[in-house]
């Protein structure tokens, strides 16, 4: 997977993000307006929808705001565009409640990302460690790179994102607090109209130079769409947050692992929508937890790796291939497959199924 590495400002990041990665941004775009349009959202509904949301993320965060101002004009898309991409969490997962209302399983898979957290007890070399299989569209695989932020004012960060989107989904700072995450989706969804978006929440957990300071951006306003964050730190420390619009239910490790997939573990959320359209959902999370249960507290990065390619019920297993039985437009897949080492600061990544590509790692301060 392509890496950037950025500095300081926040326009000159989304300036050199924007310019090297100009078709990409431009295909990212295409595949998300055609997914929109396969559920029934026009594409000027979308960049009307867009255009709220830049109005809104312009006040939540300036320095955010800036860095997309530069990817905009980096990449030569209108700044509604880049919008469009960094609320595509919240535009794509209104739509997934909504084909599970209509309950179209039979055309309507979404999101599959698997996530687990190890604590020290349980891993082979004493570390703390995130994981995560990104399962998402088969449209974004080979469109996402590796970001590495240098920088003095905050933490500096490596993570991973798509091209086009600012916050990196997955990643890990140079205070050792990483973040994995998974998509939730509830009938409550949409009840506070654009609130700070998915994509914005994780740069700002990225952002913190305190584990306490990174679990503010989850906890401090309400939500426009659910959502899981498992926030990690070196040391020892992981807490799974599964948020929606307007409730918090706070999971912690059991006996050093903690695993979810795209349902609610916890009450209080509404009614759970994305195991009506992903069944698979159901029994990803058990699944994983079981595979590193049986490492027997001597988990090291080849076992995890291990547990990643499961195909149990394939294709759509802990490792996702593309189902030709979907229309393209929803076709999933594995995408990235991450492990993050927060003692060591190193993000490894794999671009795509991890059966079959090879990870690769990338330290927080580039090591060449």
């Amino acid at each position: 997977m392509p890496c950037l590495t950025v500095g300081e400002n926040a326009f000159e990041r989304g300036l050199a993000h924007g310019k090297t990665f100009a078709a990409d941004v431009s295909a990212n775009l295409e595949t998300y307006l055609r997914r929109f349009e396969a559920s029934g959202l026009t594409r000027d509904e979308a960049f009307e929808e867009a255009l709220r949301w830049q109005n809104a993320m312009a006040s939540q965060n300036p320095e955010y705001t800036e860095e997309m101002q530069g990817l905009a004009k980096g990449s030569g898309q209108p700044t509604a565009a880049i919008a469009l991409l960094n609320a595509r969490y919240e535009i794509a997962f209104m739509i997934f409640g909504k084909d599970a209302r209509k309950r179209e399983q039979a055309t309507a898979e979404a999101d599959g990302c698997t996530t687990f957290g190890l604590l020290p007890e349980v891993t082979a070399d004493g570390h703390t460690w995130l994981g995560q299989n990104w399962d998402w569209l088969a449209g974004v695989h080979h469109r996402n790179i590796v970001l590495r932020i240098n920088r003095s004012s905050k933490p500096s960060l490596i993570c991973m994102t798509e091209a086009g989107i600012v916050g990196g989904k997955m990643g890990v700072n140079e205070c050792g607090i990483g973040l994995v995450e998974n998509g939730l989706a509830s009938s409550l969804d949409g009840a506070n109209p654009y609130q700070k978006p998915f994509h914005m929440r994780c740069r700002e957990i990225l952002d913190a130079e305190r584990y306490d300071l990174a679990l503010s951006p989850i906890v401090e306003t309400k939500r426009t769409c659910s959502a899981n964050f498992v926030v990690g730190a070196g040391g020892g420390e992981i807490i799974d947050f599964e948020t929606s619009p307007h409730h918090i239910s706070y999971l912690y490790p059991a006996n050093g692992i903690v695993t979810h997939s795209n349902h609610f573990m916890g009450s209080g959320h509404g009614e759970s929508q994305m195991e009506k359209v992903g069944p698979n959902t159901l029994f990803r999370a058990a699944r994983m937890r079981r595979l590193l249960e049986a490492g027997d507290s001597q988990v090291d990065i080849d076992y995890m790796k291990h547990a990643m390619s499961d195909h149990f019920s394939a294709p759509m297993s802990l490792c996702r291939h593309p189902d030709p039985k979907q229309p393209e437009a929803k076709r999933t897949m594995t995408t990235g497959a991450v492990l993050i080492d927060l003692e060591s600061r190193i993000l490894h990544v794999a671009d795509g199924p991890p059966c079959e590509n090879h990870f690769f790692a990338y330290a927080v301060f580039n090591q060449e």
